[in-house]
């Protein structure tokens, strides 16, 4: 058993971004950092293989979206990870295809940054300035919460790990958006099981306006191309709104790695199928199979890449949910419920950058401080 001032769920950027802010502003209370996966990184994370110890992809964001140059307090933050290296200036082109593979135009990339060698370094780069004390557990997936006499009780499904916290603050919605309930199995989400109706008016009303943000799915394939030259390839490719529609796919993103092979990452979208803990073996292999489908068209105008998909070697299809913002989100004035101790982070959190990683980086330190006054 754990017992601890601040209880932080996710390692995502808003979770890293967090206690990076905590440990520049001094927090000294003990603090945890909960994370399902493997390691830090959420949506913005990377896969290594257990047998190649070259080979890394970025199976989700490829880059971090800017309204405009980082300025002021997040320039303050992010300003280390340029002068260390991990996080460059994303130049390499964006361009737009119709659901025959050709080109309709070059897009605009706006503020983009990447993460180097991969996205997760930049998670792992901001939690090297965290709190003092900070202990961290990866691969645990929580299921209960309880918010008893100013305590918050956190454990997964088993019940075998088991956490105590002063204050908890949630970076991804999981816990709190209705899409848990099918996906998982759940009978009710677990922070409204935690903090009954009527018992906390504010968080009523996160807790309402979470449940209205759009919940989304992708089945993202990971595949490792021969040795391309890379030099006149595109770092993304684009799928029309047509196109999108006729093959299930948002985009596709180019990845060259160590060795000269180049990742492929298919980033498709969901049909709508059911899924249950049950469902979801048979969901993957069904989506790799489409996707796999469908990219011999949609490549058709790089004969490399086209030529190198006979020879493409699959590293599996990540499935990943989230309450991505495209409709609803949290106002900002939520964000910190008192009479609970809970308080939310992301890029869900409406304000400047909603919906990118921006939102997500201002929307931890503004949580930072809520958690620094009280």
């Amino acid at each position: 058993m754990i017992e601890v001032d601040l209880a932080i769920v996710g390692a995502g950027l808003a979770g890293c971004a967090l206690t990076h802010c905590l440990g520049r502003n001094g927090f000294d209370g003990k603090t945890l950092l909960i994370e399902a996966g493997r390691g830090p990184g959420g949506r913005a994370s990377s896969r290594r293989h257990r047998d190649d110890s070259i080979w890394r992809i970025d199976h989700g964001a490829p880059v971090l979206n800017f309204s405009a140059a980082p300025e002021g307090s997040v320039a303050g933050l992010l300003h280390p990870l340029f002068d260390q290296g991990v996080l460059v200036k994303e130049r390499r082109p964006v361009v737009l295809v119709d659901d025959q593979g050709e080109q309709l135009a070059s897009l605009p990339q706006g503020v983009s940054y990447a993460g180097a060698p991969t996205m997760a370094s930049v998670s792992e780069a901001l939690l090297q300035q965290a709190p003092v004390g900070l202990e961290s557990v990866f691969g645990c997936r929580l299921r209960w919460l309880n918010y008893s006499s100013g305590r918050w009780m956190l454990a997964d499904s088993e019940r075998s790990q088991v956490f105590y916290a002063k204050r908890l603050a949630l970076t991804g919605t999981l816990l709190a958006h209705p899409r848990s309930l099918a996906m998982l199995d759940w009978g009710e989400t677990p922070l409204r099981s935690a903090v009954p109706q009527g018992a906390d008016r504010q968080l009523d009303s996160a807790l309402e306006a979470i449940a209205g943000i759009e919940a989304s799915v992708r089945w993202n394939l990971m595949l490792a191309l021969p040795s391309i030259d890379p030099v006149d390839l595109p770092r993304q490719i684009w799928l029309s709104s047509e196109s999108q529609q006729r093959w299930g796919i948002e985009r596709l993103v180019l990845q060259p790695q160590g060795d000269g092979r180049l990742g492929l990452v298919v980033h498709g979208l969901d049909d709508g199928q059911t899924i249950t803990p049950e469902s979801q073996p048979g969901l993957m292999r069904h989506h790799e199979e489409r996707q796999r489908a469908a990219l011999p068209v949609l490549l058709r105008s790089w004969p490399l890449l086209h030529q190198g998909l006979e020879r493409a070697e699959s590293y599996g299809v990540m499935r990943w949910g989230a309450a991505v913002p495209l409709s609803g989100g949290l106002p900002a004035e939520l964000q910190w419920c008192p009479d609970s101790d809970v308080g939310f982070a992301g890029d869900w959190i409406k304000g400047p950058g909603y919906g990118h990683g921006e939102g997500a980086i201002r929307s931890a330190m503004a949580l930072a401080e809520q958690l620094k006054l009280g």
